[in-house]
């Protein structure tokens, strides 16, 4: 037998994802190996804790302010009152603030840091045995969250597994992950997921992704609740445009 498939089922009985096995000890480390320029910049959500500096005033002291986003995604910042932060870049939040800014202030500067962020979870659906939001560190993957759910149920579509990710304020980009071929091994690219990202893994296997994604993810869905913490809450309208990434 040869070392790899040794590796591998020895993996498989110690009950680790293979997928996140791989790209652990097989590969070079993920923080050396990642392009991180292609990496989607951070959108701010709903518990960030925010510091605007606005520089130095007129006297040379520095002004530095702190906030934390509200439950309804908003900010308050003097003088322009409530400003939407949910959803946005630090970037383009900084030329929102500048822009309001400018109707009272000449020449406004102002640099946004996210200090702390909100929990960091990923929520899986479904056909688990135990549906729910679980903690979603750096590099875990679509294999690893559903182990932490409890694993498929019986029943479950192993190769139509979808992953939705939140890749804009109006945006969600779709995947269909085939845990199907991880599991026998056929199959080692795992997905990894992002925080608030949803994993939905349904009963039978779906045809048209985007027609479901579309029904998922639309207003009369009752699949989705606010008790998804950092998904609801970019959008309160509910209004998404998916883009099937990944067939």
């Amino acid at each position: 037998m040869k070392l790899r498939n040794v590796i591998l089922l020895v993996v498989l009985a110690l009950g680790m994802p293979v997928a996140a096995w791989a790209d652990t000890v097989l590969t070079p480390a993920d923080s050396a190996g990642m392009d991180w320029s292609r990496v989607p910049e951070y959108r701010i959500v709903p518990g960030d804790h925010l510091q605007l500096d606005f520089g130095r005033r007129s006297d040379g002291s520095i002004d530095v302010r702190e906030c934390n986003v509200r439950p309804d995604g908003r900010i308050t910042v003097f003088p322009a009152g409530d400003v939407v932060a949910a959803g946005l870049t630090p970037m383009e939040l900084q030329k929102n603030l500048i822009a309001l800014l400018s109707a009272d202030l000449k020449l406004p500067r102002v640099v946004v840091n996210v200090v702390t962020t909100a929990g960091n979870v990923v929520h899986v659906l479904g056909r688990v045995e135990r549906p729910g939001s679980y903690p979603a560190g750096p590099f875990v993957t679509v294999m690893q969250a559903v182990t932490a759910a409890g694993g498929l149920k019986d029943d479950a579509a192993r190769n139509s597994v979808l992953l939705f990710h939140r890749d804009g304020a109006h945006t969600v980009a779709v995947s269909r992950i085939r845990l199907d071929r991880l599991m026998k091994g056929d199959d080692l690219e795992d997905a990894v997921v992002g925080r608030f990202d949803i994993i939905f893994v349904p009963r039978s296997t779906l045809g048209n992704i985007t027609v479901f994604a579309t029904q998922f993810l639309g207003p009369a869905s009752n699949l989705l609740s606010s008790s998804l913490v950092g998904w609801e809450l970019f959008n309160l309208d509910r209004v998404f445009v998916t883009r099937v990434v990944r067939e």
